[in-house]
Formats: C-alpha cells, structure tokens, sequence
C-alpha cells in the first residue's frame, strides 16, 4: 500500500488482540498491521466453513459526486479487466465442496471469472466526512431498500469509493491512519439478504505499491475484491471461524499474505495493475502475470514461499447454509 502524497506512515506498531478486533478485511497502512498477525503467517489457508462468492458481479459505488475524476472514469475498466481474466482462473483451488475445519459441510460452490456490472452515484442521506462502518452498512442497506441501488444477489460486491477528505472508523482503527481499505458482509436488516462490499477511501501514501496514483488504488481494489471473493463474511478478532471462509489461522485473507507485489493483467485494451495472491496450493504468492487468454500467460509463484499449511484430509461435500450468520 504506497505511493500517492501522504508522508511515510509511522514505523510498525505492536498491538495486544484487543486493540485490532477489526475486520480481517481489513488492508492495513504501511507499518500498521498487528505483529501478532505477521508471526502467524506462514499457516496457509483454510477453509472455516463460510460462503464464498461464485460469480463476483461488482459494482463500483461512488459516495456522492466529490469521488476523484480519474476514480470515476477508470476504475470500471479496471474491473473489467481484472474479473475477465486468469487472475480469476486459479481461484478454483477454493471451492468449498468439502469439510472445514471444524468438520461441518462446506458450501458446495465453485469460484468462476466474474463481471463488472456498472457504476453507480449515491447521494448519501448521511452526509458527514466522518463515518463508521455501521454508518456505511445502515446507507448501503438504505440506499438499495430505496432502490438506488441493485438488490443484491450472492453474487453481488459493492465495491464504495469515496471522496477525498471523508474519514471511516471501523472497531476502533482509522481510515489511512491505521487502514488503507476494508471489506465486508452482513445481513441486511430489512430484507435478510446478504450484502457484500468494500470500502475504498482516499488514502495516500503508505496505500498500494504502485508507480501511480490510480495503480496504487487498483493495487489495493484488486485485494479487496479478491478477499470478499474467497471470504466474504470477514469476522473481528484474529482466530477465525465461521462464517469465515478462507483464512490462516491468523485470520488473514488471501491478500494479506502477498501485499509485498503487485503484477499486471493485460486484456480488454488495458494493463491493469494488481496485487499478487496467495496461491495455497504451493505455499506462496501467485505473482502473475495474467491476461485474458489462458493461453497467452502462465503465472509464476513467488521464489521464496512461506511455510506450508497444515490441513485434514477434506471430502467433497455439498451443503449450502440458509439460516441468518451469528456470531459477529
């Protein structure tokens, strides 16, 4: 998470568990991620038994007119690009047709490529620069009841970009302070559906590891939609469960463990640039690159890898949950 125009974000900080219990969606500024959460690191991914998101459809949501120009009139094709392709192809190693870990039936899906569905601007009822993640939750869920925005499907991911100058809160840390961007899932109050979503502020410095402004934002963009993706249902603390899905025993995601590169997806017209993704099949990051056409890129995985996990024998399995999550 880099680039842009903040100065260096302070030098890493060490936390107690009670101090972090955020979302493990959570995309953490440089030098602010829990020591507790890097010394566990190296288990791989898990499965805990959650949902995933089978044929990501995302839409970007502007929070009022202020989002930045270039935000509004790139970030479609970005997505685009990045959900056509063969980042999205490998995903498969985390269908959820087996056992967790706790031995209760997984959710039988397998993860496809997925599609960029539109952009949308909200004009919020809630129209403070300062801002929980409960205050996002109660406008998405508001703004969808009043049909400003598409219901959603299980499919759904409302990826929310705001304008500069709009700080968020969530569990006690702070937009570009503590977090460069989160993502998460709840039921809505008014419908029972899920509703997936990823909070994208206007951060700086210390966000991204890209040579550009926008690159730095598609760099952390492709790391939330890939961690909603692969565990939608984010839970605080850092030993996760269900309805979690894919995680270490840290309760990082997919992304955490490869925020240290970025490669590129060439296709539609673009090179876009994302973050690499921990491919647990090898134990180590999938560096890329990746295109449209299978056949044009095969990926590489990173030369020095972490630890290998240590998983029960799954079996395949099919049971997909209907009842309301508890337990956040």
């Amino acid at each position: 998470m880099k680039t842009p125009l903040l100065p260096l974000l302070a030098a890493a900080l060490v936390f107690a568990p009670s101090a972090f219990a955020a979302p493990h969606g959570i995309y953490w500024a440089q030098g602010k991620r829990p020591a507790i959460m890097r010394a566990q690191a190296a288990s791989g991914l898990q499965y805990y038994g959650g949902p995933v998101i089978s044929h990501p459809k995302v839409y970007a949501v502007f929070w009022g007119s202020g989002v930045d120009a270039e935000t509004q009139s790139k970030i479609g094709p970005f997505f685009a690009n990045m959900l056509d392709s063969t980042y999205m192809d490998w995903l498969t190693e985390y269908n959820t047709g087996i056992k967790a870990v706790d031995g209760r039936q997984g959710t039988g899906q397998t993860l496809n490529r997925g599609s960029y569905a539109g952009s949308l601007t909200i004009q919020p009822v809630n129209a403070s620069t300062t801002l929980s993640d409960a205050d996002i939750q109660t406008e998405l869920d508001g703004q969808i009841a009043a049909g400003k925005l598409p219901a959603p499907s299980d499919d759904s991911l409302y990826m929310i970009y705001f304008p500069a100058g709009v700080s968020i809160s969530v569990d006690g840390q702070g937009s570009c302070s503590s977090f460069c961007a989160y993502h998460e899932g709840f039921k809505s109050p008014k419908t029972g559906a899920s509703i997936y979503y990823g909070v994208m502020p206007v951060c700086g410095f210390g966000c991204g590891t890209a040579d550009t402004t926008f690159n730095s934002l598609t760099a952390v963009s492709s790391h939330e939609c890939m961690e909603a993706v692969t565990d939608p249902f984010p839970t605080a603390g850092d030993t996760p469960a269900y309805p979690q899905a894919w995680n270490d025993a840290g309760g990082q995601e997919i992304g955490d463990l490869c925020t240290s590169g970025n490669s590129t997806v060439t296709g539609h017209g673009l090179v876009s640039t994302v973050q690499w993704e921990y491919d647990d099949s090898v134990s180590a990051c999938n560096q890329g690159p990746w295109t449209q056409n299978p056949s044009l890129a095969p990926s590489a995985v990173a030369s020095a890898p972490l630890a290998p996990r240590s998983t029960p024998l799954l079996d395949a399995v099919r049971s997909a949950p209907a009842r309301v999550f508890s337990g956040r």
